[in-house]
């Protein structure tokens, strides 16, 4: 169930009540001291970080008490034949093991959502981010300051939960820690241990079941392809609030990059932002590929030769494999102006050809994967500034942290 799309006046009564009602009964439960719950993006999806710690401690850590919880039906439906510790909010099971929790884990901004801010109001809250990257968010952003400029405003925000105070966020890094995350956050700790999100790239057969909830059939086709010589590259545009990507807004055109594609030898694989008005897309073209775009991407990377990038965190995953990146930046004045505000440091990220036009980033991929990658070097420095770990053991980190800080080594 989610309130969210119901009117204001029906959100603020069912706030209103969490706070009369839950919080009081969040002091009379006790917590179960090695107790924790997991909650991923869109209420739930078994995606991300969330899903890649899930599985870590499904696989590497037996005595460890945990759930996974999800207000997502299908999401529930598809977990619980293979796992026992699945919770469908709201349910009777769901609220009492959540208000027994010691630890709630989250990778998003909408864990808050239909009381459940009220509902783990005496947990501590762990908030692996779902990226590090460029644009300025939460409290750094130019358009959450303007939101919160009123006392009035920031009365009902603090109200609904949506000016949380972490117990601890996870980073990947003492720049991001100190540039990105800091500014965005009030947290207790800022924790350098990595993203359990990449510990699959750089060792994609670490858990058996990563694939769940990721598009198998289009994995699969890659890696076919691959074995015949054809490169892969991927198209993983960000979200825009005003709309629009590469292809919607007239900058490539899919025939000719089909075209192009058959050509050279390569295969774009094209995973766009989980909104409806792309899933009529047609799926005709030989060299391009629709990666289903509401499943986990994560798997798919470690196949990948090479990726179009914009204004998206993603990039800073993929550069964990040293591989091209090629940026295409045809509406960057836009995007900085009615979209997002992005940090001063992005250029100093910009580490690949630079293109506006579908011709020019034909070019640059001609000439990256038929002469020199120009940029091994630079990608180099990028992933030494941003990460102080490239191992397959960011979960462990994790995971370690929270035992000691919150579970049962410290009681």
């Amino acid at each position: 169930m989610n309130l969210n799309k119901y009117s204001k006046p029906i959100i603020f009564i069912t706030t209103l009540l969490g706070w009369i009602f839950i919080v009081p009964i969040t002091y009379l439960i006790p917590k179960k001291k090695n107790l924790m719950v997991l909650m991923g993006a869109k209420d739930g999806f078994f995606i991300d970080n969330v899903k890649f710690f899930f599985l870590y401690l499904s696989e590497k850590e037996e005595d460890q008490e945990f759930y996974f919880l999800t207000a997502n039906k299908e999401t529930y439906e598809s977990l619980k034949h293979q796992y026992i510790n699945i919770l469908y909010y709201p349910s009777a099971k769901a609220y009492w093991i959540s208000l027994r929790c010691k630890v709630f884990v989250v990778d998003n901004f909408s864990w808050m959502d239909n009381c459940r801010f009220q509902l783990f109001w005496r947990a501590k809250i762990v908030q692996i981010w779902h990226g590090i990257g460029f644009k300025k968010i939460q409290r750094d952003n130019k358009f959450f300051i303007q939101e919160t400029s009123s006392l009035y405003r920031r009365f009902i925000l603090n109200f609904v939960g949506k000016l949380p105070v972490y117990d601890a966020l996870i980073s990947t890094g003492e720049f991001f820690t100190e540039h990105f995350f800091k500014p965005a956050f009030i947290s207790d700790h800022f924790i350098d241990t990595g993203y359990p999100r990449n510990d699959i790239i750089v060792n994609p057969i670490k858990y058996k079941n990563a694939l769940i909830n990721s598009d198998e059939k289009t994995i699969q086709k890659v890696i076919e392809l691959r074995k015949k010589g054809i490169k892969s590259i991927l198209y993983a545009p960000t979200f825009r609030d005003t709309g629009g990507d590469g292809i919607s807004d007239g900058i490539l055109d899919l025939q000719k990059l089909n075209e192009f594609a058959i050509k050279n030898d390569f295969v774009f694989v094209f995973k766009l932002h989980p909104l409806p008005q792309y899933k009529t897309i047609s799926n005709e073209f030989e060299r391009i590929l629709w990666y289903d775009n509401v499943k986990d991407v994560y798997p798919l990377l470690p196949e990948i030769d090479g990726m179009v990038s914009d204004y998206s965190s993603i990039y800073m995953d993929y550069i964990l494999l040293n591989r091209p990146v090629f940026f295409l930046l045809y509406d960057r004045e836009k995007y900085e102006t009615k979209d997002r505000e992005l940090h001063s440091f992005f250029n100093d990220f910009i580490i690949g050809p630079i293109s506006t036009t579908q011709e020019k980033l034909e070019q640059d991929l001609l000439s990256t994967f038929t002469e020199n990658d120009d940029f091994v070097g630079g990608r180099t420095q990028i992933i030494e500034k941003s990460y102080l770990d490239t191992d397959d053991n960011s979960s462990q980190r994790i995971f370690n942290f929270i035992q000691e800080h919150y579970l049962r080594r410290n009681q």
